[in-house]
């Protein structure tokens, strides 16, 4: 049973390092076999601020239809994310608002990317804010610290040993909960299409 495993990168600030995380996620994740992946970046979404819900919008915004489509066939995601003044940044939440259905019943791993806490405080957040668009989380996550000097452009730059191993670890339990939940969420989904087909 294949599996599509987005990753959801949480920042547009200029001179961001923790893009570099994401693109390692990435890379790795996509090696995995029956694994589907890619990276959505906020900045290639136009998002603004929220005003309109994606389903709001009239007329709809081709980009953000795409990438609400994408979202729905997901069977589960990654997020990617620096850590601003003890939270996530603002794109990362607006990312996540633009959209709900598209979330429910799926699961969410996180890795953090920051400085001494990395990124541990704007994980605390995301598992608020993922329960409350009806999704779990998944209880591993990974916290890179020191970003800039963890990670450069080609992957890590210090403890190039232990990422791999940290980074499958996290991408096992979230596969784990992907499988777990695909085919009830998906027999959910059939039945509540059959009732409002008779309706």
């Amino acid at each position: 049973m294949a599996l599509y495993l987005p990753v959801l990168y949480g920042t547009t600030r200029e001179g961001r390092v923790s893009i570099h995380v994401a693109q390692y996620a990435v890379q790795r994740l996509a090696r995995r076999p029956g694994v589907e992946t890619r990276l959505f970046d906020p900045r290639d979404l136009p998002l603004g601020n929220l005003v309109l819900r994606q389903w709001e919008r009239r007329p709809p915004v081709p980009a953000i239809e795409e990438f609400s489509a994408e979202m729905s066939r997901a069977d589960g995601f990654l997020i990617v994310t620096p850590e601003y003044n003890y939270g996530m940044p603002g794109a990362l939440k607006n990312m996540i608002d633009h959209l709900y259905k598209e979330w429910n019943r799926k699961p969410f791993a996180f890795v953090g990317a920051g400085g001494l806490s990395g990124g541990l405080r704007a994980i605390d957040q995301l598992r608020q804010v993922v329960s409350g668009i009806g999704a779990i989380t998944v209880p591993t996550h990974l916290a890179v610290h020191q970003v800039a000097k963890a990670f450069g452009p080609e992957g890590p730059l210090s403890a190039a040993d232990e990422f791999p191993v940290k980074f499958d670890r996290l991408f096992d339990e979230l596969e784990w909960y992907a499988r777990a939940l695909k085919s009830p969420r998906e027999a959910v989904d059939a039945a509540a299409g059959r009732a409002t087909g008779q309706r």
